[in-house]
């Protein structure tokens, strides 16, 4: 098993290295890869299993794009042919879509593996706590972003959200499933917060022989979150 995780340097906010750290322990005997900026990424020359790839600054997420868009055509070889499975979590996703537009309306080119588009509306932050519906779970998270992602569908659309607001600010769709490429805006250690969604990952990656530390606690933290998420008085945002 090869997991590699990409630019752990400078995509290191909220918290989301928290899933590196998770997946670690469930999985100590897998090779992990950290990638850094002037290298190229494992996936387009190994077989890698899992690339993660968490939130970064706006000024380093376009700093990571220049060095990506060097092999913009594998990265979405890659990506279609569903020899890696990839986990996007933050504005990571942002990058795989056709373009990323700043506040002056000057556009950054993106990977093109999704025919979506961001733009970016800083100084304004936009903040709310997410519950959606993934595979029949309830996924529990929060967002906290300058920028909206306009363009999912329903066919690719990761979750739907119960309660908050998806992608792009307005409807129900959050997030990005396609093939084997998941990106979603929910930020912070998913991997923990979520135990249902760590062992559909861990089915996907066909990994049968692991174990969730604490388990337990974790089941019993899911649930303690989940009943406040459903409080009648509470503020999403």
């Amino acid at each position: 098993m090869k997991i590699e995780i990409l630019y752990p340097q400078l995509c290191c906010l909220y918290g989301d290295k928290g899933n590196t750290m998770f997946l670690q322990q469930c999985l100590p005997d897998a090779e992990f890869i950290f990638t850094g900026l002037n290298e190229k990424p494992a996936f387009l020359s190994q077989e890698i299993d899992l690339c993660c790839m968490y939130s970064a600054s706006e000024q380093n997420q376009e700093l990571i794009l220049g060095r990506m868009l060097e092999w913009k055509d594998e990265i979405s070889e890659v990506c279609k042919s569903g020899k890696t499975l990839f986990l996007l979590l933050g504005n990571a996703m942002e990058l795989f879509g056709t373009y990323i537009q700043r506040e002056d309306e000057s556009k950054i080119d993106g990977l093109g593996v999704f025919n979506t588009y961001t733009l970016r509306h800083a100084p304004k932050r936009f903040n709310t706590l997410i519950m959606s519906q993934f595979e029949g779970m309830d996924l529990l998270g929060y967002t906290s972003r300058f920028s909206d992602t306009f363009g999912i569908s329903e066919d690719i659309a990761m979750s739907k959200v119960i309660l908050g607001t998806g992608s792009d600010g307005k409807n129900n769709l959050e997030g990005i499933r396609c093939g084997r490429v998941i990106g979603t805006y929910m930020l912070g250690p998913l991997l923990v917060s979520n135990p249902d969604f760590t062992k559909w990952l861990f089915k996907e990656l066909n990994i049968n022989d692991y174990e969730l530390p604490f388990e337990e606690d974790l089941y019993k933290s899911y649930e303690v979150r989940r009943k406040e998420f459903q409080r009648p008085d509470l503020v999403m945002d």
